[in-house]
């Protein structure tokens, strides 16, 4: 009797703890739409970027992990500028903001139906006091730039498997 009762918890626990409310990013000017949970807070900054914003971990918690995603237009994005050839550009750009910057991944991956890349880096903020880990993902669809850049700290990311849900649901618009 004991063992039913301890099994019908075990398979009823990973229901409750992972039953969340979602929501749809769909705004008509914005070039895609993306799902994320109810207790993310997301914004439109200037130049029409994007930002979704962790909750609170606990009452202590000063840093919220964050996902912003920018979408630029140009003619030679796709066509004569692939995104293999601007990958080290935008990791140049990076390597500027984050002191002690390393880079641990870069890989080549299909995004929407399309070549894009993803690097993961390591490094400090400027103000030297917070380890961050930053991801981004870069494709070219049509002729725009999709930028997305996952922010967490090094050391402890407590939303690591949401943040990737979240950017598993982002689809570029026609």
């Amino acid at each position: 009797m004991m063992n039913r009762i301890l099994i019908c918890l075990l398979l009823f626990l990973p229901v409750v703890s992972f039953a969340q409310e979602w929501k749809t990013f769909n705004q008509a000017d914005i070039l895609f739409t993306v799902k994320y949970p109810a207790n993310w807070v997301n914004k439109i900054k200037e130049g029409k970027r994007v930002f979704f914003t962790s909750p609170a971990e606990n009452d202590t918690d000063d840093f919220y992990q964050n996902i912003n995603i920018s979408v630029t237009t140009n003619a030679v994005f796709g066509t004569s500028l692939k995104v293999k050839d601007a990958i080290q550009s935008i990791a140049d750009e990076v390597k500027k903001t984050l002191d002690e910057f390393n880079e641990e991944s870069r890989s080549s991956f299909t995004w929407n139906g399309l070549d894009a890349f993803e690097i993961t880096y390591t490094g400090y903020s400027r103000s030297g006091k917070l380890a961050v880990r930053v991801t981004q993902r870069i494709c070219f669809y049509k002729t725009r730039l999709y930028l997305l850049t996952y922010t967490a700290l090094k050391s402890d990311d407590v939303y690591a498997a949401t943040a990737k849900q979240i950017i598993s649901t982002i689809k570029f618009k026609p």
